[in-house]
């Protein structure tokens, strides 16, 4: 019996001491009810981003969008870096191929001069070899699916403000999270399944991002839509010809001119050897060939001038044999004419293309994408 009341003691004492701690300690007030809700809806909005980011590193290729001097333009780019289209550059539209692991681009003329490319007419009616790193940033790189999620990432901390989330009505109904100020903007869909839904390129670099416009608008790409992306990067690939290499200069001296008039006909041939050298290195690593003209004025005294052309491929630091005739119209009398020969030459390098080979590889990426 005394155990017992020596237990329940114990138990009452205990009891006291809780209670009394209890009392003692001050307390504060708890977390109002606007700040609870702008938690929740902070809340939400994070858990919106990080799906919609999470979706577009996932998606096999995507669709970037933009209006250049009112003109919608698409840039396409694959999981792995392949792409095509137009894209706003500096004011102006460049186009772009990104395809097994080579990058080219058309501009105009333009475009060339103010890059100090001295080839820039020659360049401004053809494709051009270069490094996507020759634009203010590679757009095939920093564009495809993973890296762009990742590169929106990072910029998230400068874009997350204190307060309510903003949100916004677009001019087709979707309304959007809109995620910090002009000029870094980033829009997500509100409604799931969540989707970034544009984006501005200065988000992923606020120097040379500006460059490419203001806003580029996304969407993932598959099923049809991305087999009509292969067909359509299949046949650009196809009209690239022999591009031009844009970092690669040529020069070309011509030697051992002869010149060879046949008598009572009128026709004059000269043949030359033409020597080239190089100046940079072909992008990638990539084959290139130097492109050879020959131009020759031949003229004789009471007969006129005559020009003739030809044209022909050879190796960097070569020699090759050319030739070009031109025929002049004889009066029907016997005389002699002296007769002069001015051979130029001038060369430019070109890409060697292998567009079945490229194809191939095109291909076998975007079976592993399912188009």
């Amino acid at each position: 019996m005394r155990a017992r009341r020596a237990m329940a003691a114990a138990v009452l004492l205990l009891g006291g001491l809780l209670a009394g701690c209890q009392v003692a300690v001050p307390g504060t007030a708890g977390v109002s009810a606007a700040d609870q809700r702008t938690a929740d809806l902070r809340a939400e909005q994070r858990a919106a981003v990080d799906a919609a980011l999470t979706a577009l590193g996932k998606a096999p290729a995507l669709s970037l969008k933009s209006t250049t001097k009112g003109a919608e333009q698409q840039f396409r780019v694959t999981r792995g870096g392949t792409a095509f289209g137009g894209l706003p550059l500096e004011g102006r539209v460049v186009q772009a191929i990104s395809a097994a692991g080579q990058f080219y681009l058309q501009a105009d003329a333009d475009y060339w001069k103010a890059h100090a490319i001295d080839e820039g007419t020659q360049f401004g009616t053809s494709w051009v070899r270069s490094l996507g790193s020759e634009l203010p940033f590679d757009p095939a790189a920093r564009f495809a699916p993973q890296a762009l999620a990742d590169g929106l990432r990072k910029a998230l901390a400068g874009l997350d403000r204190l307060g309510e989330p903003v949100k916004a009505k677009l001019p087709d109904g979707t309304e959007v999270y809109q995620l910090g100020a002009a000029p870094s903007v980033l829009r997500v869909s509100t409604a799931k399944p969540n989707r970034v839904v544009s984006f501005a390129p200065a988000l992923l670099d606020p120097q040379a991002g500006p460059k490419f416009g203001a806003e580029l608008r996304v969407d993932p790409i598959t099923g049809d839509a991305l087999k009509a992306f292969h067909t359509d990067l299949d046949n650009a690939v196809g009209g690239l010809g022999q591009p031009f290499e844009g970092l690669v200069q040529a020069s070309a001296v011509v030697t051992n001119d002869n010149l060879d008039c046949k008598d009572f006909v009128g026709s004059c041939t000269t043949t030359v050897d033409v020597s080239t050298s190089v100046v940079g290195s072909p992008a990638s690593g990539g084959k290139s060939v130097v492109h050879i003209t020959l131009s020759v004025e031949v003229s004789a005294d009471s007969l006129g001038a005559q020009t003739c052309t030809s044209a022909a491929d050879s190796e960097p630091y070569a020699t090759v044999k050319m030739s070009c005739t031109v025929k002049f119209k004889l009066p029907n009398r016997t005389a002699s004419y002296q007769v002069l020969s001015k051979p130029n030459a001038t060369a430019e390098v070109r890409a060697a293309l292998d567009a079945n080979a490229v194809k191939q590889q095109v291909a076998a990426e975007f079976a592993g994408l399912g188009g």
